[in-house]
């Protein structure tokens, strides 16, 4: 769920950029710092192999295929952005249209992903709190947000451009909204300039 002054701004970047969204994360600095958070991702994730997982704002898929690739079953991907949704082609990758916020799939997860996508939503702690509803017992929630710093400015400006309005974190402020959805930070991971991964529990 985008902001509702950002939602038709959200969906048209996204679905816009869909086609060549893959390619464009293997190259360059995007590429760089992809690899550096996704190893914070999986160090925080835990064991993969044979857990549920859920990826809620998926985009294109990255980490729904990352994971399943890691021998995670079943994978379920979510995305508001049909555009973004359709170059998931992983037959084993279940793929759902839906809000991060509101959607409810009627089942549970040993781990479920934020990964760029809290900044993107109207409601983070809405975001949080649906991702909790879906925790299995024992389950984990990761997250990956930008911070309020200098480099996080810079990423912020950038989108501005394509008129949306992320949102950047201050320090302690996911761990506020993981304590008001049900869930407690763990551990927590930078991954400079522009990064910051937290693990999450059900309280």
């Amino acid at each position: 769920m985008a902001r509702p002054e950002n939602l038709p701004a959200v969906l048209a970047y996204f679905n816009g950029r869909a086609a060549g969204y893959d390619a464009a994360g293997r190259r360059g600095l995007w590429a760089w710092q992809r690899r550096r958070e996704t190893a914070a991702v999986l160090a925080l994730a835990g064991p993969i192999a044979g857990r549920s997982v859920l990826d809620l704002g998926s985009g294109s898929g990255f980490y729904a295929r990352l994971l399943a690739a890691r021998h995670a079953a079943p994978v379920v991907a979510v995305d508001a952005a049909p555009a973004m949704l359709a170059q998931l082609d992983v037959p084993t990758i279940e793929r759902v249209a839906g809000d991060a916020a509101r959607i409810d799939l009627g089942r549970r997860f040993d781990l479920v992903i934020l990964a760029g996508v809290l900044e993107f939503v109207g409601d983070p702690g809405a975001v949080l709190a649906n991702a909790c509803r879906h925790l299995a017992p024992g389950g984990t929630v990761v997250t990956l947000a930008p911070p309020a710093n200098p480099a996080g400015r810079l990423y912020r400006l950038f989108h501005c451009r394509h008129g949306i309005d992320i949102t950047l974190f201050e320090p302690g402020r996911l761990s506020r909204l993981a304590s008001a959805a049900g869930l407690m930070v763990t551990a927590s991971r930078p991954v400079r300039p522009y990064g910051m991964v937290h693990a999450m529990v059900a309280r």
